[in-house]
């Protein structure tokens, strides 16, 4: 097959799958599906020919083409279709040949972040370039183009403000091509300065530590981790980061009392009570982990699968009354044997609530079906027909 009959392929793969030019949720779904599949058996055909170029022109056309359609692609396909975009270009990039060399792919991706494609396609292409073409030539080509794209969208930003994010992400990525180049550290601290993104103080805490300035490194992930400990969710991405580091970096006094912080924010998470677990000499757990959960307990916190793992069934069954129907659903099992008085219990409270609410066909299905749960109970099945017939 030539060029062009691929090309054909994919042009009827588009007509096929849209209706005046727009998929609805259905047509997106066959459009990536045909496409992706297409993609995928014309890259064996044509990598199996060495036309690297071809393939990289039909994937590009592809791309092109995906970007001009209008579509309702709210179930991902735009992703996926991309996902499978990078993974045929990284083919074409790992074997670098000579009719399709790194430099001929570049300058596709730089002509193509022209403003004529729609613009989360073409931070796609940007995220591309930026994590290829590391060549010392092509960071300079890619330096350029970021200065000239960073004058241009503080320019725009004065009326529209959201091009202020976008300036600030391409100021993100010449901080780290000049991590990649290795410039001077001062020089870079220097660049980094006026960023103020968590991401930007996270990218220049990576520089730091691939210097080998780890004080530095630490320091500017204690400032992301003050910043994540005041927001109202209970986030962990750099606490965690920070924990690691002090494992790394041998310091295991910091590193222990990171551990013991994460307790509180991972509540419920069984990797980091095992961490923690094994830190502390074994006669001495039980006390401690009691204080643990005493401590979680006065916070309004119920890590009910800490409690199934450490069999703390007095704790689980109070816990699951403080929480939901469906957690007793979850930890029945260990519970009604132990405590079916309290079960039963809840189960009525819940059905009480349930009749009250219930206005519709589906909401006495409920009901019945809670009942149904309730006369499981040894010796209770005249509880549940005691409550039926009062419903």
């Amino acid at each position: 097959m030539t060029l062009q009959d691929y090309k054909a392929d994919v042009t009827t793969i588009f007509r096929r799958n849209t209706y005046r030019g727009f998929a609805d949720w259905r047509q997106c779904g066959n459009l990536e599906y045909d496409l992706i599949n297409y993609l995928d058996k014309a890259a064996k055909d044509l990598l199996k020919e060495y036309r690297d170029k071809d393939l990289f022109d039909l994937v590009c056309v592809s791309f092109v083409k995906w970007a001009n359609t209008e579509k309702d692609d709210s179930n991902g396909e735009t992703q996926n279709f991309v996902a499978t975009a990078f993974e045929l270009w990284d083919h074409i990039y790992e074997r670098n040949q000579p009719e399709m060399p790194h430099e001929k792919m570049l300058d596709w991706f730089m002509k193509k972040m022209d403003g004529s494609l729609i613009d989360y396609m073409e931070e796609f292409i940007l995220e591309y370039v930026m994590e290829h073409f590391r060549e010392p030539d092509f960071q300079e080509k890619k330096l350029s183009f970021l200065r000239s794209r960073i004058a241009l969208r503080e320019a725009e930003a004065k009326e529209k403000s959201w091009r202020t994010h976008e300036a600030q992400r391409c100021r993100e990525f010449v901080l780290q091509i000049y991590g990649e180049q290795k410039r001077p550290i001062d020089e870079i601290r220097e660049y980094a300065k006026d960023l103020t993104s968590s991401s930007a103080r996270e990218l220049l805490a990576k520089i730091e530590l691939e210097y080998g300035n780890h004080n530095e490194c630490i320091a500017i992930y204690q400032d992301l981790v003050d910043k994540e400990d005041s927001s109202p969710w209970y986030e962990s991405k750099y606490n965690q980061k920070l924990k690691s580091l002090y494992k790394d970096f041998g310091t295991q006094e910091q590193y222990e009392k990171q551990v013991e912080k994460l307790l509180f924010i991972e509540a419920g998470k069984d990797e980091i009570l095992e961490e923690y677990k094994a830190l502390v000499p074994a006669d001495k757990w039980e006390q401690t982990r009691d204080c643990i959960f005493d401590a979680l307990e006065e916070k309004k916190r119920y890590p009910l699968s800490w409690y199934s793992s450490e069999k703390c069934y007095d704790r689980l069954m109070a816990g699951v009354e403080h929480l939901s129907i469906s957690s007793l659903e979850q930890y029945e099992g260990e519970l009604c044997q132990r405590y079916p008085d309290r079960c039963l219990a809840m189960l009525v409270a819940h059905a009480e609530s349930a009749v009250q609410q219930a206005t519709q066909r589906k909401q006495y299905r409920a009901l019945a079906d809670c009942l149904r749960w309730m006369s499981r109970y040894p010796g209770d099945h005249d509880k549940a027909k005691e409550l039926a017939a009062k419903y």
